[in-house]
């Protein structure tokens, strides 16, 4: 590859990380709108999210495209392909955390109405556990730290754990009163949704280390 081809190459693969980002961060902003929503209990803000995600969707394939044309073309090796192929599955997963906002979104809708005869409260800060996550996944993708990338793969333990705690307790409240099963119902499903959020914040935290070093890991155990 010339010096000029060269250049012009790694302009293309930082606007590719810009990409990337950007879905990043919209997806991150589904969630955490999707959050507010259900515990504010604004559906115009759950409708926002749900049609929001065509814009989530787009970015996607567009993404998706300019890494196919770059591999076509530019015909890279090595370290360069490695950060292509990993931004292929990163969007995937940036993608599907989207629609775990969306999902959320329309939980919230579904349960206008709803009473709560307990308290939502560890919602958020089961979001926040997972959108921290997710926000250390993508700044590792800024610096290619491969430190950072594995504490976020670590960091999904504590999702887990609140995750798991969410559940025995809404179940605890369900079986103790009949009028906490649909609320239960519904609070199970939304930490469900978290949970996964952190599960993706990891894909993308692994597919880092592998771009950077080669190293294909599953730390998501």
């Amino acid at each position: 590859m010339s010096p000029h081809m060269r250049v012009r190459f790694d302009q293309e693969l930082a606007a590719l990380q810009e990409q990337v980002l950007l879905l990043g961060s919209r997806a991150g902003e589904a969630v955490a709108h999707s959050v507010q929503a259900l515990l504010d209990g604004d559906t115009e803000l759950a409708r926002e999210v749900i049609a929001n995600d065509l814009v989530i969707n787009d970015l996607r394939y567009a993404i998706e495209k300019s890494c196919y044309a770059m591999l076509a073309q530019e015909q890279p090796v090595a370290g360069d392909m490695r950060r292509i192929v990993a931004a292929l599955t990163m969007v995937n997963d940036l993608e599907r955390i989207g629609d775990h906002g969306k999902k959320i979104a329309r939980i919230c809708l579904r349960m206008d109405g709803t009473p709560r005869p307990f308290p939502f409260g560890d919602v958020a800060r089961l979001s926040e556990l997972a959108l921290t996550m997710l926000d250390r996944a993508m700044r590792s993708l800024v610096a290619h730290d491969v430190v950072e990338a594995r504490a976020v793969c670590v960091a999904d333990d504590q999702v887990d754990a609140l995750y798991k705690q969410m559940f025995n307790v809404a179940l605890s409240h369900m079986l103790e009163s009949s009028r906490a099963i649909a609320a239960g119902t519904y609070l199970i499903q939304v930490a469900h949704e978290l949970e996964r959020v952190g599960d993706r914040a990891t894909n993308v935290a692994e597919r880092l280390i592998y771009a950077t070093t080669g190293e294909l890991v599953d730390l998501n155990i």
